[in-house]
């Protein structure tokens, strides 16, 4: 693996990270509202990230790689609405998207086979991450601003495990 991928994979274990800590402050924002099911998807989705980092972490270590842990940024986010949170979380799943299209490229520039295969399942989850954030976008929308109807789904989906 040559160094440059090696850097854009180590900074992916960083971004993913920082996804973990956004989606704790999601939670957190859920949590205050008493959404409660919103929270705990939310908590989830958490876990999800840190696991993609560590997948990361192993790939690099498994690959010879030094692994350089940074400092995690502060998550900085104003959320006043449901709507505006799963907006916000929307947001941050196509960036990172767009963040492992671009070690992807690199990769396929590189001909870097074997991060191209390790690449090939992040860019899967991707795709079912975004999907997942499009429809609970959808989901909100289609509630407005009833609030019965949005305590209905946030029992809907606080089933998440």
């Amino acid at each position: 693996m040559k160094q440059n991928v090696a850097d854009l994979l180590n900074a992916q274990v960083n971004k993913e990270f920082y996804s973990a800590y956004l989606y704790l402050g999601i939670s957190k924002f859920f949590t205050k509202a008493k959404l409660y099911g919103f929270a705990n998807w939310y908590r989830v989705q958490a876990t999800e990230e840190q696991e993609h980092a560590m997948k990361i972490y192993d790939y690099l270590l498994d690959s010879k790689q030094d692994v350089c842990l940074e400092a995690i940024d502060k998550v900085d986010i104003k959320i006043e609405s449901a709507l505006a949170a799963v907006i916000e979380a929307d947001k941050h799943e196509q960036y990172i998207t767009a963040e492992i299209c671009k070690i992807m490229d690199l990769a396929v520039a590189e001909n870097d086979y074997t991060t191209q295969s390790f690449l090939d399942w992040f860019i899967e989850e991707q795709k079912e991450e975004e999907e997942n954030s499009r429809k609970m976008i959808s989901r909100v929308e289609a509630v407005g601003s009833d609030r019965r109807l949005l305590y209905m789904l946030d029992k809907e989906i606080e089933k998440r495990e």
